[in-house]
């Protein structure tokens, strides 16, 4: 008999301060299991995080908080020179920020993802990956900490004892070394819906992805990244959902 396979599907959301965009995000809910909410330091504010919260609850999601560099006008996307402890006193408010909205709303703050620029500078870099786990423990030591399957943030997870969200990309391109192809590439992102699909099964089953070298990729993940800022993410998530479901695997 085979074994049920399960998967957690993500997306990044809250990241706008337009209330027509946060009732474009409820509209993904239904097909995703885990929301990673922007906490203010590249996107979002304080009403945002409160529907995005209210919404998540009301389709029984996992919540995240998403921060980021404080970097609004490059919505995060850039690295910046920050000192440590600036880095860190962003870090706590931007994940007080939800947490506090959590409790407000009566539920739990599941996870923490950083997004962006700090979320492949900590992939790549041991030393602020650790600074990010170091600073979620001393927050909350029961948060899991979601990143890019098999990382330095795996490493720095590992090393202050918190549990790890292995994160894998349906839409991009990966090099031989596991990291993401930068998003100036002209191959960071596949070019059809039909490669992203595919490689969301194939993440979601435990088989290998190429890289862009040509390489197999054994990438074991706990979660698949939906992005949500794409103008058909809704198409998308229901064509993934009912692809997984066709598989037997059941979204959770």
């Amino acid at each position: 008999m085979s074994t049920k396979k399960f998967i957690d599907i993500n997306c990044d959301l809250g990241e706008s301060t337009n209330r027509q965009q946060w009732e474009t995000d409820s509209h993904l809910m239904p097909y995703i299991s885990s929301c990673n909410i922007a906490c203010g330091g590249h996107a979002g504010n304080s009403e945002s995080i409160k529907v995005t919260v209210a919404n998540a609850i009301h389709n029984q999601l996992k919540i995240g908080a998403h921060p980021s560099y404080p970097d609004k006008e490059n919505f995060g996307r850039i690295s910046i020179n920050i000192s440590e402890p600036e880095l860190r006193q962003t870090l706590r408010q931007q994940i007080e920020a939800i947490a506090e909205e959590c409790e407000r709303q009566q539920t739990e703050l599941h996870h923490v993802k950083p997004h962006g620029a700090l979320y492949n500078d900590a992939a790549a870099n041991k030393d602020l990956a650790y600074i990010i786990a170091d600073e979620i423990k001393n927050f909350d030591s029961d948060l899991k900490l979601m990143g890019l399957a098999q990382s330095n943030l795996y490493q720095a997870a590992q090393e202050v004892g918190l549990d790890f969200l292995h994160e894998g990309f349906m839409d991009r391109n990966y090099h031989a070394n596991t990291h993401l192809v930068p998003r100036g590439h002209t191959q960071a992102l596949h070019k059809s819906l039909d490669q992203s699909l595919n490689q969301a099964l194939k993440l979601a089953i435990g088989e290998a992805i190429t890289s862009i070298e040509g390489t197999p990729l054994n990438l074991k993940v706990n979660s698949i990244c939906l992005h949500g800022d794409n103008p058909n993410a809704r198409d998308i998530a229901q064509r993934l959902y009912q692809l997984l479901r066709e598989h037997g695997i059941e979204i959770i």
